[in-house]
């Protein structure tokens, strides 16, 4: 699977909306840690909004939030190495509620990949992924952290952790094959020890490798049903977590006039990889968007203006007359003359 190709899947996390939520159990296995380094939950949990009683009362925190937990966790330990695999070894697969049952039901290992990076906001990754197959080996890459310099190596090792913990849980065992490749370079924590695998460092990228044979071993608990039941809870819970102003904002950008997908990006701050998937979440697209404001538009230069239909092919940016006619047709399934009129 290449990531940018038809055999490949990739997720970009690197402009999760801070408002993003998600449960506390990311947030309670670093409070954990850090207790284990003589750093208590009030200075974890300082300036972010998140109480010592939220852990357990089924509280739902923000993204940004959690990225404040971290951050707390990372400069009271010193940056110590090794900090993130001991977060990511407490977010077992049941910590991820459904969305962990359903990679378990998943037909292959191939599979519980593809599940799991379709559904991954409703984990506490924030780090880009991606699976990549070269020759026999298939790698899955975990993306340094977003613009957060500080906490790269923390959350790479926490990815880490947590995804070669899955793949034990799934298969009941860890690959024969798996070994993990680190860009860092070699420190005295003993990674290997922890990951349940050889580690390689100073590689190009932080990855967990294994042969592609890997990817199509069966799952011991695979059940389709219950695997289309679980996405249907996915999908559920992925709107209930999202941001429900993406759509909103877009719409007022292109009130404006702007339809460029690179300056509603820019207007709003995202990416346009972004951007794009932000409205995905919601149930949209740009072009829907930007359909829609036209459609309304040109209903209303020609119902209330009185304006022809040359006229508002010209408004609208249209190259002629012909195209706008298409478009209306492919809106509203007929011509704007048989609109108008009816």
């Amino acid at each position: 699977m290449s990531p940018d190709g038809p055999r490949g899947r990739r997720v970009d996390l690197s402009g999760q909306p801070p408002e993003f939520r998600r449960g506390t159990a990311g947030v309670r296995a670093m409070v954990e840690v850090g207790a284990q380094h003589g750093v208590g939950a009030r200075e974890c949990l300082h300036s972010t909004g998140i109480s010592p009683e939220m852990l357990h009362d089924g509280s739902v925190v923000s993204g940004a939030q959690e990225l404040a937990v971290a951050a707390n966790l990372v400069t009271a330990t010193g940056h110590a190495p090794g900090v993130g695999f001991a977060v990511g070894e407490r977010l077992s697969l049941r910590a991820y509620g459904v969305w962990g049952f359903a990679l378990l039901t998943c037909p292959t290992v191939r599979g519980a990949v593809e599940f799991g990076l379709r559904y991954l906001p409703l984990t506490y990754a924030v780090t880009g992924l991606s699976m990549r197959v070269r020759g026999d080996e298939a790698a899955l890459i975990v993306d340094d952290g977003p613009g957060q310099e500080e906490l790269g190596p923390f959350l790479v090792e926490r990815e880490i952790a947590v995804t070669t913990g899955i793949l034990r849980t799934i298969l009941d065992e860890s690959p024969p094959s798996m070994r993990v490749e680190l860009r860092s370079s070699p420190v005295s924590a003993d990674y290997g020890q922890a990951l349940g695998a050889p580690v390689e460092f100073d590689a190009p990228h932080n990855a967990i490798v294994t042969d592609t044979a890997v990817l199509d071993l069966p799952l011991p608990q695979a059940d389709p049903l219950t695997t289309t039941v679980c996405e249907r809870a996915c999908r559920s819970l992925l709107l209930e977590r999202r941001s429900p102003r993406v759509a909103r904002d877009v719409r007022a950008v292109i009130a404006d006039g702007v339809t460029d997908a690179g300056l509603i990006a820019a207007r709003l701050h995202l990416s346009p990889r972004t951007l794009r998937r932000h409205l995905a979440v919601e149930g949209t697209s740009l072009r829907q968007l930007v359909d829609e404001a036209r459609r309304f538009q040109a209903i209303e230069l020609m119902t209330q203006h009185r304006l022809s239909v040359e006229q508002v092919a010209l408004r609208l940016g249209y190259a002629d007359a012909a195209t706008f006619i298409r478009a209306f047709r492919r809106w509203t399934g007929t011509t704007p003359t048989a609109y108008v009129a009816r």
